[in-house]
């Protein structure tokens, strides 16, 4: 079977947004994990904060990959 380069391009579009997704997930479970255990509220905050921000890049990855499909 012969892929054209339309189709590679598109698995490899793929590939990346998958990347992404998995690397800002686990990002954003490791600041959750932070803000657990932090006891200073100001690191608490800012690592809520970054949580939050990386939820709304997943959102924006999981976009991009519902439009590759």
């Amino acid at each position: 079977m012969q892929i054209n380069d339309m189709e590679m391009k598109k698995m490899l579009d793929q590939g990346m947004v998958t990347r992404s997704i998995i690397e800002s997930e686990t990002a954003q479970k490791k600041c959750q994990m932070f803000n657990d255990m932090a006891q200073d509220p100001a690191v608490k905050g800012f690592f809520k904060e970054q949580a939050k921000g990386l939820e709304d890049v997943v959102g924006i990855f999981n976009k991009e990959m519902a439009e590759l499909q």
